[in-house]
């Protein structure tokens, strides 16, 4: 291909274990993302819980597109690009709502949920009568898994089955941990940050070793107001892994089963909750699988959908080379008493929402790495995500390559999977291989 005189020829390095610092603030780069990234990678729109009755939609992003989301009669999913086919006037306007129809605020034109195009002014007029159905909305491809949907520019691209791989073994964790399922409650908390979509992504996609120097004082502040004293830690005998997957995505996690909740002001009743479906969570997901429900586990579907299981799921919506927007949802499970999913809400704001103690935290430092990489000398710096390279293998139980101690693995398969996505020409070519490393 034509690397765009060398653009991307020093950008992921050593095995992904440097980045060149340029990917966080390149126009050049950034405009070839929202092309061979975006444009081909599945990306997430939106979890069935958001859209339970024929007629509910919501709006969203696909790099920086726009999209409406669509509940259809027959229960199906779909999804379009949000703008009018005549002069590409923005459709849907609202962040979410409930309707048969969408008319155009500009010339008028009205789609049905189904994005055939229902009426043009004049009605029956010389220009449109015929071409009314080579005019509706701009489909996009859509596929799910447990609940979740996911959408696809590129009609070549490998299913979403194959894209997200063995990856799947972690996602149940965090969406299917028992046969009732989660759904996402409280509404959406967004926020826009100055920085590159791909740094608040890499955060919370497997980054525990950054929790102790940036959260520390607001670890100590919950702990303090917590009614139940435990030990959030990580106690000899348990397991802490890194797990970096063949497509790119990845995961940090340890096996306690309850240290998840730990920061809670009260875990009593979601500790009690945990141990009594313990037995079904065996039943439904395995042994060694049920117990990282209630242990903390974080990480994220390659390249901007994260989650954090019983607390959040996030996606980072890009905004230029130096901005995007950040969108964060409670996800409870279905299964909880409704005074736990309004407790777990008020921690998410107070945590992880726009102003939350964690969020501030990370948000101040990702911006100011954004403006240490926009230097001449900064951006021709290089990220080290050496930490624990060589020492990650294939685990005989979880998925990937994992590495049983603090570790960068996860980073680096997610930029060689970036890098992969950005200098190749067919998006069959970026099909996840067993050979991928860690």
């Amino acid at each position: 291909m034509s690397n765009k005189s060398g653009l991307l020829a020093d950008c992921v390095v050593n095995d992904g274990g440097q980045v060149n610092r340029k990917v966080f603030c390149d126009p050049e780069i950034y405009a070839l993302e929202t092309e061979r990234l975006f444009g081909r990678a599945w990306l997430f729109l939106a979890h069935e819980s958001q859209l339970t009755q024929a007629g509910d939609y919501l709006t969203t992003f696909m790099g920086e597109d726009p999209v409406v989301v669509i509940r259809q009669k027959d229960g199906s999913i779909k999804a379009f690009i949000n703008a009018c086919r005549h002069r590409g006037a923005l459709l849907v306007p609202a962040e979410e709502g409930c309707s048969k129809f969408f008319q155009c605020p500009y010339h008028g034109w009205v789609y049905g949920m189904d994005g055939s195009l229902h009426s043009v002014r004049p009605e029956g007029g010389p220009c449109y009568g015929e071409r009314k159905k080579e005019l509706g909305l701009r489909p996009i491809r859509v596929e799910s898994y447990r609940g979740l949907y996911f959408g696809n520019f590129d009609h070549d691209a490998p299913s979403l089955d194959e894209f997200l791989g063995d990856f799947k073994y972690y996602l149940d964790v965090a969406f299917y941990p028992s046969p009732a399922g989660v759904e996402f409650v409280g509404g959406t908390m967004r926020q826009r940050l100055k920085c590159n979509w791909k740094l608040p992504s890499e955060n919370l996609f497997a980054d525990n070793y950054h929790v102790f120097a940036a959260h520390g004082v607001a670890a100590e502040i919950c702990a303090k107001s917590a009614t139940v004293n435990m030990d959030i830690g990580i106690e000899p005998g348990v397991s802490l892994g890194y797990s970096s997957t063949v497509s790119g995505h990845g995961v940090g996690f340890n096996t306690d089963g309850y240290s998840s909740l730990g920061l809670l002001p009260d875990p009593k009743p979601f500790m009690e909750f945990v141990d009594q479906h313990r037995a079904s969570y065996v039943k439904h997901l395995g042994p060694e699988r049920a117990q990282l429900v209630g242990s903390s586990v974080n990480g994220g579907v390659f390249p901007n959908f994260l989650f954090v299981p019983g607390f959040v799921f996030r996606v980072v919506h890009p905004r230029g080379p130096n901005e995007c927007d950040m969108w964060t949802w409670a996800v409870v499970d279905k299964q909880w008493p409704d005074e736990m999913k309004v407790e777990m809400v008020k921690f998410i704001g107070r945590m992880l929402g726009t102003s939350g103690m964690f969020e501030t935290d990370d948000c101040t430092n990702m911006e100011r790495i954004a403006t240490t990489a926009k230097g001449w000398v900064g951006r021709n710096e290089y990220s080290d995500y050496t930490m624990g390279q060589g020492e990650e293998q294939r685990h005989a139980v979880y998925p990937g390559f994992v590495d049983q101690r603090c570790s960068d693995v996860a980073f680096r398969g997610y930029y060689r999977r970036w890098n992969e996505f950005m200098t190749a020409e067919n998006v069959r070519h970026v099909a996840p291989t067993e050979n991928s490393k860690g």
